[in-house]
């Protein structure tokens, strides 16, 4: 047994190291924060609005401002309102100040290029409310938020002035929000048009802690999902912060809705991670967001574009695949172009070359490969490097010729298909294309042609021609990457290879994480290639360079829904010639260990909760069967992990048959199981894995739990005493006495407990109650040292001591889910909450506590009942598990069902 339960311990350690590893992995072991700072050029002034008295009252600590600077802050201190309306919702615990880079950003551009128009951008103060914490009042944030928009929108209803519409930009939570007005009642459908969010958890909530926010979210997506006719003119992008930012992981960001998803990494012009404070002031991230903003704007008169189609268009072009210059309007202007029939004419043949202006050329160049019926040359890939221009490769029909040389007097631009690069560390500006040349063929092509415009001269253009199957090598991993010992695989990349991909057909889980180890040969000094990781399934490429070893993971996971023929490929973008490449590629064991923080961290709260149910069901049942309690400690290190485990994991199998079933009534609640297979992130072993970690935790937090009893209970008893006698002034005796007479009358402090529960906040409350949880254990303590100093075995006095300890736990686990809601009260102006979904559960424990504190001889023992409690509470433990792992909020109903039970069954049956 000792044996068994050594190799556990050591089995426990060495994983919870792992996953310590992994927790510094994931928070602090990130790439430099590479954001450029966004500065106001004159000072920044926040007018307050002045709404209705009704929203004074309805809303005393919500407030509506505009942003402006110099003349335009003077303007709107006047009420004058002549721009196009946009609206900054802030997010948890977020200011409304946050739109100052947004907005100041906006008004400089719109004096620079001297636009006819700009925008008026408002903000919402909601006190810096943490929304994120507390789902009660989100709601009453969206009626806020409705009421701003219509006033809004009256401050732009002069006579003879067209109804203008707003933009929404929503942060964190701002973004649900700014979703959730659409659900409002008297909400007009036509004042909004198109909402951007950064860093909006759309999918479900980061951690779900209670009812109002889980089912806020399940309204407001059911909505989207449902009202396609009424959100169908809406165009709606998500901007995710990548790994930087860890309060809110990206794969969350993805919304269900039609939606233009995209993490900052793949964003042209950005290509960097932006955690969740900066992705709001981020230069690199502003400057796309108004760019787009610009290009959105109908300048005729000067309303926001109304077609869908072409806002979604746009926004598209800027967040996603910007293959040309900074403006969407400028680049859609050429289809079909006319060349240069005096230009310099150029048809070559080689399958790779480099196109380049000669120092006498005085026109256009340009190069021409034919397109041939060759199944080793159905792709070419073409990097331009130096050359600024926004139309640089055509396809076209050479039907003419001059000076026995045939050219094209038109073509067709194909420089949608262009991709820009980021820098390698020379500054200079690349941009990468790759055409399917039997398609091309098929569409009545017969020439591929790279134009260099007269004053590029520096500029040129590397192509190269292959067969595809030549390029892409598929690379397996062992067992799937379930058991990956050793290294996965080595690739070789030759040097001729302007571009080469390969394909990961089993990276496509939650918790896989692989890094790459380049070494090149031949390379000149601080020349490097790039590596592009393409996932298709979500916008979330990302590229590395290869002049060091780097490590990549997932997002957002493979869900079912996704397609099976689909996988994660590494594109390879060489522009050296003569440098070969030898990528080693491994398992990343501590980046294994970040993505199981990442993603699965909350799941570590109901593992280590459910153990500790199962601790008390079993020491309620060796109370029957055995009348002999063992200790808390003692429970968790005779816990069978192995069979623990199983247990759990064979029901969420058979869940996730019955779920899967769709039974019309059948069942009533879906499993969180069902919800983390969904999302692709259902895994193997899940159970056993975190379960070890849960269970190492429980052990280090029930010592810590003794180990604070034994200390915290006399400093509680002292200044209780103190508090009597300083406060009441009266003797030590008499306090004494006071004392151990409430300790002695549990009916008082129930009392007590629940009036502040209903005066004040019921987590409070469970705070309070178990401050006498301790200071009456303490009481057991030194009952059970005196029996151990007598030599005089106690038995009833141990159980006492060791159940009353696990029921200690259990309060603890649930005061300390309480505590966002503790922190939300207690930075309310008023000390009132809309919603106080804690107060039953405090009134639970209030009443059942103080019933199970009562002394063994005080209540008449039933040992029968106990073991009928005990499988109780077992099945508890297991139901906890399948309804609780995502929706954290249902732990304490398990855990306090299992207290009630308990207490009952003590005193009536």
């Amino acid at each position: 047994m000792k044996k068994n339960i050594t190799l556990k311990l050591l089995a426990g350690a060495l994983l919870v190291f792992a996953f310590i590893q992994g927790i510094q992995r994931f928070v602090f072991d990130l790439e430099d924060n590479k954001c450029e700072m966004t500065f106001m050029f004159e000072y920044p002034q926040y007018v307050k609005l002045n709404l209705k008295e009704l929203s004074s009252t309805k809303f005393p600590h919500y407030n509506l401002f505009v942003y402006g600077e110099g003349e335009q802050a003077t303007k709107y201190k006047k009420g004058q309102f002549t721009g196009i309306p946009i609206l900054f919702i802030p997010g948890n615990a977020g200011s409304y100040k946050q739109v100052r880079s947004l907005a100041s950003y906006a008004y400089r551009k719109s004096l620079d290029s001297r636009k006819h128009f700009h925008f008026d951008f408002f903000t919402i103060d909601f006190n810096e409310e943490l929304s994120a914490l507390y789902g009660g009042i989100l709601n009453q944030q969206t009626a806020f938020a409705n009421h701003c928009i219509k006033s809004i929108q009256l401050l732009y209803k002069n006579i003879g002035q067209r109804k203008k519409s707003l933009l929404i930009i929503g942060h964190s939570m701002g973004g649900m929000v700014a979703k959730a007005v659409y659900k409002e009642m008297d909400f007009d459908f036509s004042q909004i048009n198109t909402i951007i969010t950064l860093a909006t958890p759309h999918r479900r909530p980061v951690i779900s802690l209670d009812e109002d926010m889980s089912n806020f979210y399940q309204q407001t997506n059911q909505f989207w999902q449902e009202s396609t006719n009424r959100t169908k003119n809406v165009a709606l992008a998500s901007i995710g912060g990548a790994d930087r930012d860890i309060q809110v992981r990206s794969g969350l960001t993805t919304a269900h809705s039609p939606t233009i998803n995209v993490l900052t990494t793949e964003m042209p012009t950005v290509w960097l991670a932006a955690d969740h404070l900066c992705i709001v002031w981020c230069k690199q991230v502003v400057s796309v967001v108004v760019r787009a903003l610009f290009d959105m704007v109908d300048s005729s008169n000067q309303n926001w574009i109304e077609p869908v189609a072409i806002r979604e268009e746009i926004l598209r072009y800027h967040l996603i695949q910007r293959p040309g210059g900074k403006s969407f309007k400028d680049f859609q202007s050429a289809k079909e172009v006319q060349f240069d029939p005096d230009g310099q004419w150029r048809e070559v043949v080689a399958h790779r070359f480099t196109a380049s202006p000669q120092a006498e050329d005085k026109s256009n160049s340009y190069f021409m490969i034919p397109i041939v019926d060759n199944a080793f040359r159905d792709r070419l890939t073409a990097i331009a490097s130096g050359l600024h221009i926004k139309y640089w490769v055509f396809g076209c029909v050479a039907m003419s010729w001059k000076n026995s040389a045939r050219f094209c007097e038109r073509g067709i631009d194909l420089s949608h298909h262009t991709v820009l690069l980021p820098n390698i560390g020379d500054f200079v500006k690349r941009k990468f294309v790759t055409l399917d040349l039997v398609s091309l063929k098929e569409k009545g092509f017969s020439h591929i042609i790279f134009n260099i415009p007269r004053n590029y001269q520096k500029g040129f253009v590397l192509v190269d021609m292959y067969r595809a199957l030549d390029r892409n090598l598929e690379v397996r991993f062992p067992f799937k990457s379930y058991i990956p010992f050793a290294s996965i695989a080595k690739v070789v990349v030759p040097s001729d290879a302007l571009s080469f991909s390969v394909s990961l057909p089993d990276l496509n889980r939650s918790w896989q994480s692989i890094v790459l180890k380049p070494n090149g040969k031949n390379c000149p000094s601080q020349n490097n290639a790039l590596i592009r990781k393409v996932v298709p399934w979500s916008h979330e490429s990302q590229y590395f360079l290869t002049n060091q070893s780097f490590s990549f993971h997932l997002h957002a996971p493979k869900a079912p829904a996704d397609s099976e023929y689909d996988s994660v490929h590494l594109q390879w973008i060489n522009p050296n010639p003569q440098c070969a490449f030898v990528i080693e590629i491994s398992t990343d064991w501590i980046g294994v260990w970040a993505q199981l923080a990442r993603f699965y961290s909350p799941i570590l709260l109901p593992l280590v909760f459910a153990i500790y149910l199962h601790c008390f069901a079993k020491q309620l049942k060796e109370k029957q069967y055995r009348n002999a309690v063992p200790s808390t400690l003692s429970c968790l290190l005779e816990i069978p992990i192995i069979k623990l485990a199983l247990i759990p994991e064979a029901f969420s199998i058979l869940l996730g048959f019955i779920d899967s079933l769709h039974l019309p009534k059948w069942p009533p609640l879906s499993s969180d199981e069902f919800i983390l297979r969904n999302d692709g992130l259902g895994f193997p072993f899940m159970y056993l894995l975190l379960g070890i970690v849960a269970w190492s935790l429980a052990i280090i937090l029930s010592l810590l739990f003794w180990l604070g009893v034994s200390t915290g209970g006399n400093i509680l008893h002292t200044l209780i005493i103190r508090y009597l006698r300083g406060s009441y002034g009266i003797s030590l005796i008499v306090a004494e006495v006071v004392a151990i007479g409430l300790s002695r009358i549990p009916l008082v402090i129930s009392v007590a407990l629940v009036a502040i529960a209903s005066s004040t906040c019921g987590s409070l409350a469970l705070f309070l109650g178990l401050a006498v949880c301790i200071w009456k254990l303490f009481g057991y303590y030194e009952d059970e040292l005196e029996s151990m100093l007598s030599d005089e075995e106690n038995q009833e006095v141990d159980d006492d001591f060791h159940i009353n300890t696990t029921i200690s736990l259990l309060w603890l686990c649930t005061a300390f889910l309480s505590v966002p809601t503790l922190v939300v009260w207690s930075r309310s102006p008023d000390l009132i909450l809309p919603n106080d979904y804690w107060l039953v559960p405090s009134f639970a424990w209030s009443i059942s506590g103080m019933m199970i504190w009562q002394r063994s001889e005080a209540v008449q023992e039933k040992s029968a009942s106990y073991g009928r409690v005990g499988n109780v509470v077992s099945v508890l433990s297991l139901l906890l598990l399948a309804y609780g792992l995502v929706s954290i909020y249902r732990i304490s109903y398990f855990i306090t069902a299992a207290i009630v039970i308990y207490a009952v069954s003590k005193y009536f049956m």
